[in-house]
């Protein structure tokens, strides 16, 4: 003990000094901007490599050839160095010295001085939008709920005791101090009222360190992300009177998507949601209510009727499940999403006829999902956690994950990331305007994937869904939050699984991301579903992206990086450019491949550093 005293003295004197050998260690930041010699057209993707001593601190720059790392060290020269093909090679030594941060400017020496540099992305055409179904909507509207709207503070807790009775839970209830309490039979779980004189965030503590409580947890309250207020072969077009409306199909490529969707096998997708009308009869085709469950009542009563809706003029539910699955193709109403593939739709109910609820009723929800052999969770709902991860709901989320299932989840509004929507196993669906931008209400900020999920200010932007308007209980209204995003992606999902029975969770997460489209080109890593591709399986890095010499006949094969940003160097001449997926690879250009086309005049010392190509539908 004597002698390992002082070593650990010593040891938190260099700690607290950063000194070791009498060098003390400093902060350094190093930063950069790229460019091609003699203009401001960034270097994107170039190596970069920092050595400091022994060490190395591999970087890239981005898209707009920029790069920053921060360094501790006691060295006081750093050497850096910048490769990129077609770049002659970049290195310089820095020395650190009493400065901080360092700032560099960088410009690379093409190898090939008598070429010109062209640069660009590759993606799929964004489809166009026609005026149809533009007017303003008069039955019904569904608006993005904001978060300001519900901050109350929670009042519950969701209890996990280690054995699981009724009279554990009495037990467990007077020493918390709470008469009330609601039991989850399905999901093992207890719910309390704390008593007035505590805090939540007290009564939690005092749960956790009940013997007979394994884990317990804040029933933060969930909301649904909208509620109610006053061709040829290549496409199928369904004869819905109201299809005209739905511009929303056109613009994730669901009217080509349609004739490529194959029933092999019956998808089951539980919506966790509020009540829906059973009876309305654009919904009896691809319902499944021998399974439905109303979490609530713990009972398969999950029918929603029309008198429910004189102070809620709308049902969030019936809304989300005909997005997902309206009868298509019935003369009636308007088209499902899921059209060709054998779904059944499973209502489960976690929203109360005031369209609110907590995260008990989803955790349990989602039990009973995994419980039923879903194959994919609708979630237009989220809640605000403070540890999200510690949480209760995060373990069910895992356990549906584990048993292969896919989630989906409103992103969320307020330009707030809720959960269950934030949980990596869960994919967010943000939403988007009918021009093709994120919707001012949506969550943007870790999301990727968006969907249509209509425009606040524009009457004719919402999307026309089924309803219970009517006094028959068989309207149609239209939505507008990431609540209508997310079954746009459920549905989606469910033709691609239909179509390959055996695919699994993450390589239906990978293709939907994969085969999205980039609608801000300063945001590659957004993007919006693209059902054709998807059900076709042909995402853009299959394209085969050519550079044809009209003058010499030579041919420049040029790749693209992950966000699909493509650069080389030409000599100068004219070119055309052409851009291929060659789905059933026989080296032809057949009618519904992603094809594109066009000429290029590539002039000398003038460099091409935005050319954007769009690949559409070959018809």
């Amino acid at each position: 003990m004597q002698k390992t005293l002082p070593r650990i003295l010593l040891l938190i004197l260099v700690l607290l000094t950063g000194c070791i050998g009498g060098f003390q260690y400093k902060i350094y930041k190093i930063s950069g901007v790229i460019y091609h010699q003699d203009s401001e057209i960034p270097v994107v993707n170039a190596e970069i490599t920092i050595i400091a001593g022994n060490k190395s601190f591999p970087l890239s720059s981005d898209l707009e050839g920029r790069f920053s790392i921060t360094l501790r060290t006691n060295i006081t020269k750093l050497k850096l160095t910048v490769q990129h093909p077609g770049y002659h090679p970049w290195q310089r030594a820095i020395n650190l010295g009493k400065d901080r941060e360092h700032s560099l400017l960088i410009e690379l020496t093409s190898m090939v001085e008598d070429h010109s540099l062209v640069a660009g992305r590759i993606d799929y055409a964004l489809p166009e939008i026609t005026a149809a179904g533009l007017q303003a909507y008069s039955d019904g509207l569904l608006e993005p709920v904001l978060t300001e709207t519900w901050q109350e503070e929670p009042a519950e807790i969701i209890v996990e005791p280690y054995k699981y009775n009724e009279a554990v839970a009495l037990e467990i209830g007077r020493a918390l101090g709470s008469d009330i309490f609601q039991l989850y039979p399905e999901s093992g779980i207890i719910v309390y009222i704390k008593p007035e004189h505590l805090t939540v965030d007290a009564f939690l503590s005092l749960a956790r360190t009940h013997p007979l409580v394994k884990a317990a947890d804040i029933n933060y309250p969930v909301y649904p992300l909208a509620t109610a207020v006053s061709l040829e072969q290549l496409i199928l077009t369904p004869n819905d009177p109201e299809y005209d409306q739905q511009w929303n199909l056109t613009a994730v490529y669901l009217p080509f998507a349609w004739p490529q969707a194959k029933n092999k096998t019956t998808v089951r997708i539980a919506v966790l949601d509020s009540l829906i009308a059973t009876e309305h009869p654009d919904l009896q085709q691809n319902l499944h209510l021998q399974d439905a469950y109303n979490v609530l009542k713990q009972s398969q009563d999950v029918s929603d009727y029309h008198g429910r809706t004189s102070l809620i003029p709308s049902s969030h539910g019936t809304h989300v499940t005909g997005i997902i699955g309206a009868t298509t193709n019935n003369a009636r109403g308007i088209a499902g999403i899921s059209w060709g593939a054998n779904v059944e739709i499973i209502p489960i109910v976690v929203l109360d006829e005031n369209n609110r609820s907590s995260l008990s009723n989803v955790i349990a929800g989602i039990d009973k999902a995994i419980e039923l052999d879903v194959d994919i969770i609708n979630m237009s709902l989220g809640a605000n956690l403070n540890r999200p991860y510690d949480h209760l709901l995060y373990n069910k989320i895992r356990e549906a994950d584990a048993a292969g299932i896919i989630m989906i989840a409103a992103a969320g509004n307020d330009n707030q990331l809720l959960y269950p929507a934030g949980y990596p196993e869960v994919i967010a669906v943000g939403a988007t305007t009918r021009e093709y931008q994120i919707a001012d209400y949506s969550a943007a900020d870790g999301v990727t994937l968006f969907a249509p999920g209509g425009a606040r200010a524009d009457p004719g932007g919402g999307i026309y869904s089924t309803d219970l308007v009517e006094p028959s209980g068989d309207g149609y209204s239209a939505g507008r939050g990431t609540s209508m995003a997310a079954p746009h992606v459920a549905g989606i999902a469910a033709l691609v699984k239909g179509t390959y029975p055996n695919i699994i969770k993450s390589e239906i997460e990978q293709l939907l991301w994969n085969t999205g489209i980039v609608f801000d080109l300063e945001q590659p890593q957004q993007r919006l579903v693209n059902a054709y591709a998807a059900v076709t399986k042909t995402p853009i890095n299959m394209a085969v992206l050519c550079f044809s010499s009209l003058d010499t006949m030579a041919d420049y094969e040029v790749e693209f990086d992950q966000n699909r940003y493509f650069h080389l160097f030409l000599p100068p001449g004219s070119y055309l450019v052409t851009a291929h997926i060659d789905a059933n690879q026989d080296q032809e250009v057949n009618p519904g491949e992603w094809y594109y086309q066009s000429e290029i005049l590539v002039e000398p010392g003038k460099h091409v550093s935005d050319l954007e190509i769009r690949l559409d539908i070959y018809r």
